[in-house]
């Protein structure tokens, strides 16, 4: 983190890998917009092409790029502290998330909590929205205030073990069998949706995304992915770059996640019958082979190419350093604001062409602004705060 001096600069996230921010920005902006369509066709009946909306509802894996920054760059921090130090500094670990995620997070909810009418679900599950357990509730609006907390309430979770894991992995005699066990846990995830699904046959579509793609037990394995991703970094990133010299190892990599790409943008390529299947796989270990491919050719690739110089632009820092607070906004104001004025413009008979990419331009900008504001009234206090406590 680089503190910012000004009370109205950012303070940046740390740039030892540049070109992250540049994929998490793209993260970003990939989740804003499938929310964008499925507010907007799914439940406020605005009419969107059917061919688009599915295009856009297809570009889901955003979120799994989330997770895998997340493990990767949590796992790095705990590599280095054990290296460093030869234990995990769990004190400044946990100070570090908390200061960071906690503060944010329990302003906007409390102010959704304020502002909004509550049905009694949403009043009697809002005990396990406060300790970050959103994930093992329904997560239907009429359920819960702040659904799209999931994802935040799973790193989270993921957060208070990893550290345990990490003791675990310190106990092994070589890294090799310490790799060879984050897989068997990366793998574990997918057994565990195999077997959900199997024995839950026949599922409709909605009632399957809800058991398999929100929940703790079935979604761990893009974080230990990211972990897996730090390790192999770390370890033995002087090796794989040797490996990438080769432009045919580089384009064999690249296939790889080219092909894992493809499937997840045409899942029924097999056939509709199998279309759940192929969700049950790409919910985690798709994606994750097809992060693990483009991350490795990032950090270990051509890192002075056209590629990694345009995702490592300043910009994209001081975009990524905002996207927490974009994605805590970004749906209370797309609800209160961007529905409205999509309507309104619909009723004139203004395109869906227009209204949809102006929707999630005004919608990025302004959940931008938002998340700004609570940088700097918010986060930014409390990172003092922290380094007081720290020293």
């Amino acid at each position: 983190m680089e503190t910012g001096r000004s009370p109205f600069s950012l303070d940046l996230l740390d740039n030892r890998y540049p070109s992250l921010h540049g994929l998490r920005v793209l993260a970003i902006i990939s989740v804003v917009q499938y929310h964008v369509t499925w507010i907007f066709g799914g439940e406020q009946g605005i009419k969107i092409d059917d061919d688009f909306m599915q295009s856009s509802l297809t570009v889901f894996f955003g979120m799994d790029l989330f997770f895998i920054l997340s493990g990767f760059l949590i796992g790095s921090i705990l590599l280095r502290s054990i290296e460093t130090n030869g234990t995990q500094n769990l004190r400044r670990f946990y100070l570090r998330r908390i200061s960071r995620t906690f503060p944010a997070y329990y302003v906007v909810l409390t102010y959704l909590v304020l502002t909004t009418s509550l049905t009694a679900a949403q009043k009697a599950h809002l005990p396990w929205e406060f300790v970050y357990a959103t994930n093992f509730m329904p997560l239907a609006r009429p359920q819960i205030v702040m659904f799209w907390g999931w994802s935040l309430a799973l790193e989270e979770q993921f957060y208070l073990t990893v550290p345990l894991l990490f003791f675990v992995l310190t106990r092994l005699k070589n890294d090799e069998r310490r790799v060879a066990l984050l897989v068997v846990l990366w793998a574990l995830a997918l057994v565990f949706r195999l077997v959900i699904y199997f024995k839950g046959r026949p599922w409709s579509d909605g009632v399957l995304y809800d058991r398999l793609y929100f929940r703790p037990l079935t979604r761990f394995d893009t974080l230990i992915a990211g972990i897996v991703i730090a390790f192999v970094h770390r370890r033995w990133g002087n090796d794989v770059e040797a490996w990438l010299k080769k432009p045919s190892h580089r384009a064999l990599l690249s296939l790889v996640s080219l092909a894992c790409l493809w499937l997840l943008v045409e899942p029924d390529m097999f056939g509709k019958k199998h279309v759940q299947l192929v969700h049950v796989f790409a919910w985690g270990s798709v994606t994750s082979i097809m992060y693990f491919g483009w991350l490795m050719l990032l950090l270990h690739g051509d890192r002075e190419g056209w590629l990694a110089r345009a995702l490592g632009l300043p910009i994209f820092r001081k975009i990524a350093t905002l996207g927490y607070g974009v994605y805590l906004v970004h749906i209370p104001i797309c609800d209160r604001v961007i529905v409205p004025a999509a309507r309104a413009l619909e009723a004139r008979h203004v395109p869906m062409t227009i209204i949809w990419p102006l929707s999630l331009t005004v919608l990025m900008l302004s959940s931008l602004g938002l998340a700004y504001v609570l940088h700097v009234l918010i986060e930014k206090p409390s990172l003092r705060v922290r380094e007081r406590i720290a020293g």
